[in-house]
C-alpha cells in the first residue's frame, strides 16, 4: 500500500476530507463538551490524527488554496456585522474595559516574548496571540496569513496552547462574582440585578433561523468583490503580502457605511464560520505530532503570561476608574475568548444589560485585532 492513502494530489478526496471534519468541529460545538474544548481544537486534532497516521497527506495543493481562497472570503464575511457606528454607540463601559484589556493584552505579548525564547518566528507568534486575544480565530488566520506563518505544527501547537490557557481563564472569571475580596472592591450593580435567562431563549450553536439564498449569495458576491480589491489595492502599493490587511479595512468601511443593508443578508457570519473551520482542518493535516508536543509546553508559558498580565492590568485600570466588576470580566472574556465567550457567560451569570455590549466589544476586537497584530510583528521585526 502507498502512503499516505489520499495523495497530496487527489483534490476532490481531499476537499471531502477538510469539509467532513469541518462539519465535525461544527457537530461537536452541539454539546456542552465540544464547547468546552472547541470545535475547532477536536477538528484539528482529528485531521492531525490522520495526517500522522499517513491517511492524508501532511502538505497538498488543497491546504494551499485554503489559504489562499478561503481566509479573506471567511474574513470579509465574519466582519459584515462589524459597524464601527453601532459599536462606539452602544457598547458603552463594557468597550472602555475592552479598549483597556485590548492594551493589556499587548503589553503582556511584549513581556511574553522578551521573558521566553520563542525562537525565529517569535514576531509571528507575538502578531497570532495578539490577534486572537484581541479579536478571535479570524484575526489568527488573518495575521498568520499577513505575516508569512504557515508552519503547521507551529500553528497547531499556539492553538492548543491559546485553547487550554483560554479554558482557565474562562473558568476564573466564572468564579470571579463569587470571591468576596473581588466583590468588596468593585461596584455590583450588574451582580445585584441579575436576572436568570431562559434556557430556550438562546439559539443552537452555529445555525441559521431562516436561510435566503439570494442573500447568502449575494454575501459571497461582496466578499469576493472585497478580497479582489484588496489584492489589487496592496499589489498597487507593492505590499501583496498585506492584502488580507486591505480586504480587512475595506470591510470594515462596507460594514459600516452599509450596516442596514448587509443586516438583509442570511448567514454571511455562518458561512464565514464555515470557511474558516475548512481552513483550520487544512492546517491541522499539516500538524507533526511530534513538533506540536516539543513547541506547546513553552507556547502554554506564553499564553498564561499574556493572560494573566492582561488581567493584572484589566482589573487594576477598572478599579481604579470604578468600573462595574461585571463589565470588567465580560470584557476580559471578550478579549480571551471572544464574543461567544462573553454571551455564554452574560447568560450564564444573569447580565441580560451586558449581552450585546459584550457582542459588540467582541466585534469591535475583530476589526483591530488583526490591524494590532500586524503591528505587534513589525515592531518585533524591526
Amino acid at each position: 500500500m502507498t502512503f499516505p492513502l489520499i495523495g497530496p494530489h487527489q483534490d476532490f478526496a481531499l476537499w471531502a476530507t477538510m469539509i467532513g471534519l469541518a462539519a465535525f468541529g461544527f457537530w461537536c460545538e452541539r454539546y456542552r463538551w465540544g464547547r468546552k474544548y472547541s470545535g475547532i481544537l477536536l477538528l484539528m486534532t482529528l485531521a492531525m490524527v490522520l495526517s500522522n497516521l499517513r491517511i492524508i497527506p501532511t502538505s497538498a495543493p488543497a491546504y494551499d488554496a485554503a489559504w489562499d481562497l478561503l481566509v479573506p472570503i471567511a474574513i470579509a464575511l465574519l466582519l459584515f456585522e462589524a459597524n464601527l457606528k453601532r459599536i462606539l454607540s452602544e457598547a458603552g463601559p463594557t468597550l472602555i474595559a475592552f479598549i483597556i484589556g485590548s492594551a493589556a493584552v499587548v503589553a503582556g505579548v511584549l513581556i511574553g516574548a522578551f521573558a521566553l525564547d520563542l525562537g525565529l518566528q517569535e514576531p509571528e507568534l507575538a502578531g497570532v496571540y495578539t490577534g486572537t486575544y484581541i479579536g478571535g480565530a479570524l484575526n489568527f488566520a488573518a495575521v498568520a496569513k499577513a505575516s508569512g506563518l504557515q508552519d503547521g505544527s507551529l500553528l497547531g501547537a499556539a492553538i492548543a496552547a491559546d485553547n487550554v490557557a483560554t479554558n482557565l481563564h474562562f473558568l476564573f472569571l466564572i468564579l470571579m462574582p463569587g470571591i468576596a475580596w473581588f466583590a468588596a472592591r468593585y461596584p455590583t450593580q450588574h451582580m445585584d440585578t441579575a436576572t436568570d435567562v431562559e434556557p430556550g431563549s438562546q439559539p443552537v450553536p452555529h445555525s441559521v433561523s431562516a436561510l435566503g439564498i439570494p442573500g447568502l449569495l449575494t454575501a459571497f458576491a461582496i466578499a469576493f468583490g472585497l478580497a479582489a480589491a484588496g489584492d489589487e489595492i496592496s499589489a498597487r502599493m507593492n505590499m501583496p503580502q498585506y492584502s488580507i490587511i486591505v480586504t480587512t479595512a475595506l470591510t470594515l468601511l462596507v460594514a459600516t457605511m452599509f450596516a442596514k443593508p448587509l443586516r438583509k443578508l442570511s448567514g454571511p457570519g455562518e458561512a464565514g464560520n464555515v470557511l474558516m473551520f475548512i481552513f483550520l482542518a487544512g492546517v491541522g493535516a499539516t500538524m507533526d505530532l511530534w513538533q506540536l508536543a516539543a513547541a506547546g509546553p513553552t507556547l502554554f508559558v506564553f499564553a498564561s503570561i499574556i493572560i494573566g498580565v492582561h488581567m493584572l492590568i484589566t482589573f487594576s485600570a477598572g478599579w481604579f476608574l470604578k468600573l462595574d466588576l461585571a463589565e470588567l470580566i465580560i470584557a476580559s472574556a471578550v478579549c480571551i475568548g471572544g464574543p461567544s465567550s462573553a454571551a455564554a457567560l452574560a447568560s450564564a451569570k444573569g447580565w441580560r444589560e451586558l449581552l450585546i455590549p459584550g457582542v459588540l466589544a467582541g466585534s469591535f476586537g475583530y476589526a483591530i485585532g488583526s490591524f494590532i497584530g500586524i503591528s505587534v510583528v513589525e515592531w518585533l521585526r524591526s
